[in-house]
């Protein structure tokens, strides 16, 4: 089953982190495969200045 990359990066910022840790592990493990993850990089940079701090924590 292929891997909706928007829903999983939106997926990060789910309350439960549990759920957000899971998708950080589809997205690594996605991008070791191919550059799908690429075009999220400016999100990514954005979540290290995040008030959450498991938010910063998952960039």
């Amino acid at each position: 089953m292929p891997v909706n990359i928007a829903e999983t990066f939106e997926s990060l910022f789910d309350k439960n982190n549990s759920v957000a840790y899971k998708a950080l592990q589809e997205l690594q493990k996605e991008s070791e495969k191919t550059d799908c993850v690429y075009p999220y990089m400016d999100r990514l940079s954005d979540m290290l200045d995040s008030d959450n701090s498991y938010i910063r924590t998952l960039s």
